[in-house]
């Protein structure tokens, strides 16, 4: 990566040439300003040619040129960099940039443009207008702005502002491309895999999604793991998956952190550990990813690649199931049932059960169905046990499988097993055959019962 001190990005307009007394010439090379470091840092921002994204060095510049007063530096400190500044710092310079991009958007300088349009787009420190936004890209394209091209290309894309057009979009993605923003690069990547406004072509979207990923761009990195672990478009190899998680995790996406984890806890590639697992977990976790939370959540309450810690337990799955997230919901309700890292409080152990119950969690479906069955915690209630349960048998979970089975052979929740003999012995032989031994042993007995024929 080039240093902000590195002189190479200056133009051949910027250096000048001096003749030496004794002949020959020196050649002398004036130091960056603003504008050269503005340049440079928007080309560190999405990628140009012969230069990966670099998002930390981009801001450092900006900030130097914004501290020398810079309005573009500043425009772009406020309207590209949210995740990079503070809300009150970005608000800041957007001030000292307001006057020039209106100034400057009227007069089509291409960052004013480019910048005016981002306000449309975003909503932000403008109304959002996605037709406005567009007519602004449009004119930064137009002199070759590759940012610009890369919104137009989603804008097209997506028929957001203009008319829905897959071709053009392609068309404003490659030219992007060209120019090396790495971005437009991963979106041309995904034309190709998926046929939208070129033919399907596997080689040349594997092309643009290893240059996008090689150049520093997350989805792609993530993109190219994703295919080497399914064997989709490429032939699968463990190795090469982990490899491209691990750089995408490293430079920050919660996804592959996320996926990462899971490799290292399944073995991916014959590597196993539940340390390196949690460790990932963790980052993805710390970066709101529900069910990293759910995972470290559980690690910590049974002690897997972490020390036993049921109060951290009990955080995690608390933030995972305030993001509705079924299962931690349904685990969080089993902390409050069981008072572990938390007082034992029945009524928001139910609260989570039923939470979880409603989103499908068969476990919290089952659990809810027998508290119904034995009126503990909520009143007694065959019929709404039933219906808990029949969820959760739906889904082939076979403890409900068993215990609606029970219910179903005694005529429980106006069930009439005279006029549906079988239904029981289904229910039990389901369960049964994934290795639920009440429910083989139930199937059994019932069948011993049954008259022989001859």
């Amino acid at each position: 990566m080039k240093t902000p001190q590195d002189t190479s990005h200056v133009s051949q307009s910027r250096k000048r040439s001096k003749s030496l007394p004794g002949g020959g010439e020196l050649t002398l090379v004036r130091a960056p300003d603003s504008e050269d470091h503005f340049l440079r840092a928007m080309e560190l921002r999405r990628g140009a040619e012969d230069t990966k994204m670099d998002e930390n060095a981009a801001v450092e510049l900006l900030l130097l040129a914004a501290g020398q007063g810079h309005r573009p530096s500043c425009a772009a400190l406020a309207l590209l960099c949210e995740s990079s500044v503070a809300e009150e710092d970005r608000q800041s310079y957007f001030e000292r940039a307001r006057g020039w991009i209106k100034q400057q958007s009227s007069n089509k300088d291409q960052w004013a443009a480019l910048f005016q349009g981002v306000m449309y787009f975003d909503g932000s420190y403008a109304k959002q207008n996605y037709e406005k936004a567009a007519q602004y890209f449009q004119i930064a394209a137009d002199q070759g702005n590759s940012c610009a091209q890369g919104f137009l290309g989603y804008m097209y894309s997506s028929g957001q502002g203009v008319l829905k057009n897959r071709q053009t979009a392609v068309n404003y993605y490659r030219a992007a491309s060209e120019k090396g923003h790495v971005v437009a690069q991963f979106d041309l990547g995904v034309c190709y895999s998926q046929g939208r406004g070129v033919p399907k072509d596997k080689k040349e979207a594997l092309r643009w999604f290893r240059m996008a990923a090689d150049r520093g761009d997350v989805h792609a990195q993530a993109m190219l793991a994703k295919l080497y672990i399914t064997g989709n478009m490429v032939e699968a190899d463990e190795e090469k998956a982990l490899q491209w998680f691990e750089r995408a995790a490293t430079n920050g996406h919660a996804m592959s952190q996320y996926d990462l984890g899971m490799c290292f806890i399944n073995g991916v590639a014959e590597k196993t550990d539940h340390a390196v697992a949690m460790r990932w977990f963790r980052k993805a976790a710390e970066q709101g990813h529900a069910s990293a939370q759910l995972n470290l959540g559980i690690g910590s309450a049974v002690g897997l690649g972490v020390p036993k810690d049921l109060y951290q337990a009990v955080y995690w799955l608390r933030m995972a199931a305030d993001q509705d997230n079924a299962a931690a919901q349904y685990n969080l309700g089993r902390m409050y049932e069981h008072g572990q890292g938390i007082d034992a409080d029945e009524e928001e152990a139910i609260r989570w059960y039923r939470q979880a119950a409603e989103r499908g969690n068969s476990r919290a479906q089952t659990n809810l169905g027998l508290r119904y069955a034995h009126g503990k915690g909520v009143p007694k209630h065959l019929r709404r046990a039933a219906k808990w349960m029949q969820r959760a048998a739906d889904q082939g979970y076979p403890r409900a499988q068993y215990n609606l089975g029970v219910m179903r052979q005694n005529g429980l929740g106006d069930w009439d097993a005279s006029t549906n003999p079988g239904e029981a012995d289904k229910l039990f032989e389901a369960a049964a055959r994934q290795g639920y031994k009440q429910a083989a042993k139930a199937l059994r007995t019932l069948r011993s019962r049954q008259p022989q024929t001859a």
